[in-house]
């Protein structure tokens, strides 16, 4: 039995064509809801897992994220888009900001960075490691 196939026929002007692929072209770039970064790197895990409000001046909420690192993985060069405190909650992270000396951060280990900051991350030990992010989110 032949069945007929209809194609719906769509009439889309010029702005409603520029923001479909304005929102696939955000969507590439975006990738998964729980990804806050573009890329993905290889053996480097991010999630989201919580916005809230704040009471901090300048700041109205505040958002939980973790980054989990195989043995061997690292992050590229990445540019800060907001201040955040960061804590290494497991594993052995070597963190270098700005061009500058890497430091070895272990577990309990704190810091912070500010907008504009330049951070690569690696995991220089032979176990995961994660690092806690809570950023503080401008208006």
């Amino acid at each position: 039995m032949a069945t007929k196939r209809q194609s719906a026929k769509v009439d889309l002007d010029r702005r409603e064509l520029l923001m479909l692929g304005l929102a696939g072209a955000s969507a590439l770039v975006l990738g998964k809801g729980s990804n806050l970064l573009a890329a993905e790197d290889k053996g480097v895990e991010r999630k989201v897992f919580k916005d809230a409000e704040s009471m901090i001046p300048g700041f109205p909420k505040v958002r939980l994220r973790h980054i989990r690192y195989q043995p061997g993985a690292a992050t590229k060069m990445i540019v800060m888009k907001n201040p955040m405190v960061c804590e290494c909650t497991e594993g052995t992270l070597e963190i270098t900001q700005d061009g500058g000396k890497p430091w070895i951060a272990k577990k309990g280990d704190i810091w912070t960075c500010k907008e504009g900051t330049v951070e690569t991350t690696a995991n220089v030990g032979k176990a995961p490691g994660t690092m806690r992010v809570f950023d503080l989110l401008p208006a």
